[in-house]
C-alpha cells in the first residue's frame, strides 16, 4: 500500500515535471551534506530543508511522508542501540548493560545522520517515478540488461502487492470480524499459498505478452522534453552552502 502511495505521490508532484538529474544532484547534495557535516547543527539543517521541500514545493502530503519514513526510523533506531549500550562496569545502568555519556552521544549522532540521510532520500523517492529514473539512468549508458531487470523487479513487486491485497479482502470478507483465532491462522497458511499461486499466474501472463510483443532486449519509453531549471539548481546550491555555512558557524 506505501509503495503504491509513494508512487502515486511521485506521478502526481508538480516535481514531476522537473529534470530527474537535478532532482538527483538535489537529494544526493543533501545527504553528502548530511554525512560530512556534525550532527548538530549540520544533519538537523538537512532534515528540516528536506521536509520543507517535500512538504512544501512539493506538494507530498504530512502523512505519506510519515508513513513511508517509520520503517527506516525503525532500523535506525535498532542500528543506533548497540552504539549506545554496552557491557562492561563503567556508566550507569542494570546489571552488565550500561550506558556512557560518550556512547548516547554517539548514538545520538549516528542517529540524526540516519534520519537527516534518509529524508534527503525522500524529496528523490517521493517526487521521481520509478520509469522516469530508470529512463534518465539509460542517458548514462547504464546497460540495458540491468535497467531492465530492475524494471521488472519492480514491475512484479506491483503484480505482488496487488495480488496480495486482492487475497486479503477476499478473506476478510468471508471471515468477517468474529472468526476465531484458529480459524484466522488456518485462512492466513491458505492465504499464502494462494497468493504465491496468483502471483506466478500473474507473472507468467506478463512474460508472454512481452512474448507477444517481439520483446528482446530492452522496452524503451520516450521521456518528455522538459527545460533545464537554472532556479532550481541556484536553490539546490543555496541549500546546501546554507547548512555548510550554519554548520562551520556554530562549531
Amino acid at each position: 500500500m506505501i509503495t503504491h502511495s509513494i508512487d502515486d505521490a511521485a506521478w502526481a508532484s508538480p516535481w514531476r515535471a522537473r529534470r530527474v538529474g537535478e532532482k538527483v544532484a538535489l537529494s544526493l547534495a543533501l545527504v553528502l551534506t548530511a554525512l560530512l557535516t556534525p550532527a548538530w547543527p549540520g544533519s538537523l539543517a538537512v532534515a528540516v530543508i528536506s521536509v520543507a521541500l517535500i512538504l512544501g514545493p512539493a506538494r507530498i502530503r504530512a502523512s505519506l511522508l510519515l508513513a513511508v519514513t517509520l520503517l527506516p526510523l525503525g532500523f535506525l533506531v535498532v542500528g543506533a542501540l548497540p552504539v549506545a549500550i554496552h557491557f562492561g562496569t563503567d556508566g550507569w545502568g542494570l546489571g552488565p548493560l550500561r550506558v556512557t555519556q560518550e556512547g548516547l552521544a554517539a548514538a545520538a549522532g549516528l542517529l540524526a545522520h540516519g534520519i537527516a540521510g534518509t529524508l534527503a532520500i525522500m524529496v528523490l523517492a517521493t517526487t521521481t517515478p520509478m520509469v522516469d529514473l530508470l529512463t534518465w539512468l539509460r542517458t548514462l549508458r547504464i546497460p540495458d540488461p540491468i535497467l531492465e531487470i530492475a524494471a521488472l523487479t519492480y514491475r512484479l513487486l506491483f503484480v505482488l502487492l496487488s495480488t496480495t491485497m486482492a487475497v486479503l479482502a477476499a478473506q476478510r470478507m468471508r471471515l468477517g470480524a468474529e472468526a476465531s483465532v484458529t480459524r484466522r491462522w488456518a485462512a492466513m497458511a491458505a492465504t499464502t499459498g494462494s497468493i504465491m499461486l496468483r502471483t506466478w499466474d500473474r507473472t507468467t501472463r506478463l512474460q508472454r505478452g512481452l512474448e507477444g510483443r517481439g520483446y528482446e532486449d530492452s522496452l524503451r519509453t520516450l521521456a518528455p522534453a522538459r527545460p533545464r531549471s537554472w532556479a532550481f539548481i541556484a536553490m539546490t546550491g543555496a541549500c546546501v552552502a546554507a547548512v555548510w555555512l550554519l554548520s562551520w558557524g556554530l562549531t
